[in-house]
This record gives structure tokens, sequence and C-alpha cells, in this order.
């Protein structure tokens, strides 16, 4: 039968769907480079696939299509990651020292001329996948079935991928299929969230597409309505993500979407501050990287729960004013004049919890090794004094005052620690 001809048959639908389907599972099964004939007719047909619902976008196909379509989706796309994509950064390293894993070099280039061949009807499939979801006439009660969880969950993996061109297709992809079919929105945002928790609790040593990942939740959260479970489950894998060891080469991305969903939930910034509190107090953590998305967050931190708070962030970032890291002792000074600069007049009414701040400063005086540092606390000192925060007078406290202010920070902050916190951050990956 000319398939061809049959689709073009516009008296007898019935004969185009068979003829449509039979042509679909054609390209269904995943070919290796070895069927170099097959692969080579495979391609062929996936491009005549294209080409139908590339120009026909008008065609109310029925359910069987929807299914030989996500099938054919799933068969091609759907493929295991190579090792790579889980290994750590150290395994990374043993292997490239050693000559490679898996062989020598001529074995390696050969499984690589293989596999770039293989993925060219990956390619193909995305590309017509795509094709067939943007028609016009594309129903997504139809595809809902068909593109359920365990659907967007293999789509979600494919973020892990090596080549960057192909995760932002699956980002894309994803992105579609939610906008596209009501009944996959819920499942598509979870696949995501649950791949983001198997590296925030460190099943996956290592991801690829933690940027890609976090792209997209952030648009899904500002564009679809989420549930109160899905947002909940989302808040514990964004505060897990903070304690990650990586967290400098995702932290915008991550704060993009701490913000995205504290716009449409709000609440979740003065949980993080407060939690990254929590891992400086409790881990003794003082890395640069927390204290610069404290930072970034601060920026959107509703000004009702800001005030609650600056006391016990106060408090905190003065305990790195005398860092021997110069730069974190550096950056936490200038967080704290930002701080007292955009709410000076709560300031110059905290004239004992200040004291804080005094004897951190005098203290950077009178120990810290880098003169800029000493430096930069002489003028603050200055400028606190001028801003009427503090009086010229002020007599130093005795070492055991360090600490004062403490006890009066404890209302808002433990509450969301003890509270709000803890239950939410106990969770195991298991129960998300």
């Amino acid at each position: 039968m000319n398939i061809d001809t049959s689709l073009d048959d516009r008296k007898d639908p019935k004969n185009n769907n068979n003829a449509l389907v039979k042509l679909i599972k054609k390209c269904t099964a995943f070919l290796s480079a070895d069927d170099e004939i097959k692969l080579r007719q495979k391609m062929i047909d996936l491009n005549r696939l294209y080409a139908i619902w590339n120009s026909d976008t008008d065609e109310d196909y029925p359910a069987e299509v929807y299914a030989a379509v996500a099938e054919m989706f799933a068969s091609n796309v759907f493929r295991p990651l190579p090792p790579s994509s889980y290994m750590s950064a150290d395994d990374d390293e043993c292997a490239f020292d050693s000559g490679g894993i898996f062989g020598g070099a001529a074995e390696d280039l050969a499984a690589a001329e293989a596999a770039a061949i293989e993925f060219q009807q990956t390619a193909m499939a995305y590309q017509t996948f795509r094709a067939f979801v943007d028609r016009l006439a594309f129903d997504g009660d139809k595809a809902g079935p068909h593109m359920g969880r365990r659907f967007a969950g293999g789509l979600a993996h494919r973020l892990n991928a090596a080549d960057m061109d192909e995760r932002l297709t699956a980002r894309d992809t994803m992105i579609r299929v939610r906008e596209t079919c009501p009944l996959a929105q819920a499942g598509v945002l979870d696949a995501a969230v649950d791949e983001l928790a198997d590296f925030a609790y460190g099943y996956a040593p290592r991801h690829n597409g933690v940027h890609e990942l976090l792209d997209f939740v952030a648009d899904t959260v500002v564009y679809t309505d989420v549930s109160r479970p899905a947002v909940e489950k989302l808040s514990r894998v964004l505060l897990r993500l903070l304690k990650h060891q990586y967290l400098y080469s995702f932290k915008t991305k991550l704060i993009e979407c701490i913000r995205a969903l504290d716009s449409q939930h709000d609440g979740l910034i003065p949980k993080v501050l407060v939690f990254i509190m929590d891992i400086w107090k409790s881990h003794n953590v003082k890395t640069i990287v927390l204290l610069r998305t404290m930072v970034e967050l601060y920026e959107c931190c509703n000004k009702e729960n800001w005030i609650k708070l600056q006391l016990p962030v106060v408090c905190h970032i003065s305990k790195f004013f005398s860092d021997y890291d110069f730069q974190l002792a550096e950056e936490s000074m200038n967080f704290w004049i930002r701080i007292m600069h955009e709410n000076i007049k709560y300031w110059q009414g905290r004239k004992d919890d200040v004291r804080v701040v005094v004897n951190a400063l005098k203290k950077v005086k009178r120990t810290h090794w880098n003169s800029d540092c000493v430096s930069m606390a002489k003028n603050l000192l200055k400028i606190m004094v001028m801003k009427k925060v503090i009086k010229d007078s002020c007599v130093e406290d005795p070492e055991e005052m360090f600490q004062e202010g403490k006890s009066k920070v404890i209302n808002y902050y433990d509450y969301i620690s003890q509270k709000i916190l803890k239950p939410l951050v106990n969770h195991s990956k298991s129960t998300l």
C-alpha cells in the first residue's frame, strides 16, 4: 500500500488513520547503528511523519493515533543515560586520568560514533513529536491518558543528558506537553521535582540539567495553578538544594526559582533565610555562596517579614566580620551597612541590640589580619555614629556581651525554624 496515496485519500479517513498508525509503528523500534539499512529507512519515515504533521495541522485524529505517537516517542527518546551522567566529579577525574573506563581510545571512539548515529533517530523523534503536538487540532484530552506520570518521568530524566541541545529540547517539550495537556500538568511538575530531589538528596551525585529543571519549575509555578501539596514538596527540595556542595554552580537559577514560588505562594523567602541561618548554626558552615544567596533573597523579602527577621540575620552575619576569609568578612560588613541604611529608623531605636554589631566591628579593628577589613570596620563605626545608630562615647562591651540580642529574637525566627521549617525539611527523599 502506498502510504502517501492513502494519506491523501480524504474520502476514507479510517484507512488514512490505519495507514498512519502503521507508519508510526514502523518508527517505534529503536535501532542500533549496525542496522544501517533499516535505520536509513526509519529516518525517511520519521521525516515523512514530520512533513505530514507540519503541513496538515487541522486533522482530527482518533485516540489510537495519539497512543501510537506517545509510544513511538517514548521508545526513541527514553533511552538509558550513560554512566557518566551519574558520576561524581571525582569519578569523572579518575576516569579521565586512567584513559577512560570503557576501554581503549579506539573502542571509545567507535562507541561515540555509533552513539552519534543512533542519536539521529532520537533527535528526529523529538522533532516529529513536536510537530504533532504543535498542530492546531491537537487534542490534549485524547493525549492525556498516554502522557501521564510515567511519560513525564521519562522526559524529565532526559534533562540529565550530556548534550545541552537535547536538554533544552526536552525542557521545551515538557513545557509544550504541560500547556497542551491539562491532565499532564501535575505529572510533568511532579516528575521535574522528583528529578531535582534525586540530585538534592544525593541519589544522583551530579546532574547535567539542574539549570533546565529549575527553569521549568519556575516557569510552571508562574504560569499554572499548583496545588498546595505540590508547593510544599517543591519547597522541601529547594531548601535541600541550599545544602548541596555544588550550590555555587546553580545558585542563580535556584534563587530565580525561589523568587517565582514566593511570588505565587508568599512565605518561602523567610523560610529560606531562616534555613540558611540554621545551616550556619548547626553545621558551622561559613560559605560565601550562602551569604550571597541571603543577600539576593533579602531584596525580594516581604517588608513585614523582613522587619521580624533582620535582627537574627544581623546577629548571624556579624559573626563573619572577623572571619579569616577577608572576602567573606568584607561582604558580610557590606550587607550590614546596606541593612542599616535601608532600615535606619529601626536601628536607631535598637541601641541595645546593635551592641552585637559594634563588638564585632571592634573585634575586626583589634584582631583582623587584613588591613582593608580593619579600615572598613573603622569607617562603618564612624558611619553608625554619624547616622545616630550608636553614640560617639559608646564603650565596648565585655566579651560575654558579644552575643547580646540573641534572647530577644526568639519569636518569629523560632516560629519559622521550629514550627514550619523543621517538619518541612525533616523529610527523607522517600516521603516526597
